[in-house]
């Protein structure tokens, strides 16, 4: 039996020089064996136990020196995947003041919100009065309305708890209807089918709604639209894009506070496909048709300008749309192939046109995304292929530096 004892210590010892176990692993067996119940005194037993627990010490080391190994190792690249340790399954308690956050829909509960930092960690939880399918957060995740995203124009704004605030506001015909760049106000269009006017319209959270201006005259009905590209409170200015007949044709900057039009830019011709703006309202861009898959000739260039005296900052491939501007303006996330029936490649550049991240070549479907509010994060939803007809979805948050961090699980944003 001593000989038993001696060569099992002796196993031990060698095994442990080699692999120490993680700091507690012995104090935490020896813990559960006191808490077992005592038995009458066997000196077989006692041998037998000893081997058992010699052993489990041993593989225990080494499992924890090696997942310690691959925890705490060198870094990898900067387009590694981060995934936080678990999914959320409690309640995270109320928001913690001050921190943005990205709220999406609990999938155990139909009225509850988790609301993630933007490094992917759970922070809150907040619990609606009644499952509402129109829920949307502000971009800072302070507030949210009901049914901003529907059609009809009949909101209601609540709190960061989720609380109502006010009274429901009704804009009848609202459309192109979004967040000003403040969280504190919501801009939107109605189109007057009896004048044929396009109107701008600003709601601030709680008071009533105020006409800003007609921005445009449509004589022919069917024929275009005009929509909102950006609104924003902190440089008063809204950018409202007329499209005719797929293409983009005129764009107006507007000033909030008394209605103004700053800049009216005409453009001729199918070379455009889109024409995207920051939320601030500083940049545009004007997406060359051929990144909407178009059939060429198209825009020789996706362009990126500044409003306020139309420079051009940045020229990027025709192939390659803006989808928008990181929160800072310093980075965009874009598709760098032909957008085709939701099919894409996603990936993002700095203003001075270098890659930072891309899904390396990975076929997607694309579905939302949100930009964390004066930063330089991405949170992206990638929408399952329209067959499977599936609402939660994976989202990942894509950093300025060019790291990423998956949220544990399946989620619908509430974006």
């Amino acid at each position: 039996m001593d000989d038993l004892r001696s060569e099992i210590r002796a196993a031990f010892e060698k095994e442990q020089a080699a692999h120490p176990p993680a700091s507690g692993l012995r104090d935490n067996i020896l813990d559960a064996v006191e808490t077992q119940p005592r038995r009458a005194r066997s000196y077989q037993w006692l041998a037998v136990a000893a081997a058992v627990l010699l052993t489990i010490a041993v593989v225990g080391g080494l499992m924890a020196t090696r997942l310690s190994r691959l925890t705490n190792g060198p870094a990898a690249s900067s387009t590694r995947t981060t995934t936080p340790s678990a999914a959320p399954v409690a309640d995270y308690g109320p928001p913690p003041s001050g921190v943005n956050l990205l709220y999406v829909h609990d999938p155990k509960h139909p009225t509850w919100l988790i609301g993630f930092d933007w490094t992917g960690q759970p922070r809150a939880t907040v619990k609606l009065n009644a499952a509402q399918p129109n829920v949307g957060m502000a971009p800072d995740g302070q507030s949210f309305a009901i049914g901003l995203n529907a059609k009809g124009g009949n909101w209601q704004f609540l709190d960061g708890l989720g609380q109502p605030v006010a009274t429901p506001l009704t804009l009848p015909g609202a459309y192109s209807t979004m967040w000003a760049d403040d969280n504190q106000h919501v801009c939107s269009m109605t189109f007057d089918q009896q004048t044929l006017d396009y109107t701008l319209w600003i709601a601030p959270l709680g008071a009533p709604i105020k006409r800003v201006m007609v921005v445009a005259h449509d004589p022919n009905v069917g024929q275009t639209v005009v929509s909102l590209a950006a609104c924003s409170f902190k440089n008063d200015r809204a950018i409202a894009v007329r499209t005719t007949n797929a293409n983009p044709s005129e764009m107006w900057v507007v000033k909030l506070s008394d209605g103004t039009v700053l800049a009216h830019t005409t453009y001729t011709g199918a070379a455009l496909g889109t024409v995207t703006a920051s939320a601030d309202a500083a940049f545009t861009a004007e997406n060359s048709s051929l990144a909407t898959g178009q059939a060429p000739p198209g825009a020789p260039a996706t362009v990126i300008r500044r409003v306020s005296d139309e420079t051009v900052v940045a020229s990027l491939d025709p192939t390659i749309m803006v989808l928008g501007f990181s929160g800072d303006d310093s980075t965009v996330l874009v598709t760098r192939v032909p957008w085709l029936a939701g099919l894409t490649h996603l990936a993002v550049f700095d203003l001075a046109g270098h890659q930072v991240w891309s899904d390396d070549g990975t076929q997607t479907y694309f579905g939302i995304f949100e930009t964390a509010p004066g930063g330089r994060d991405f949170a992206v939803a990638y929408a399952p292929p329209p067959a499977q007809n599936v609402q939660p979805t994976t989202i990942v948050i894509l950093h300025g530096d060019g790291t990423v961090n998956q949220l544990p699980g399946l989620y619908a944003p509430a974006w």
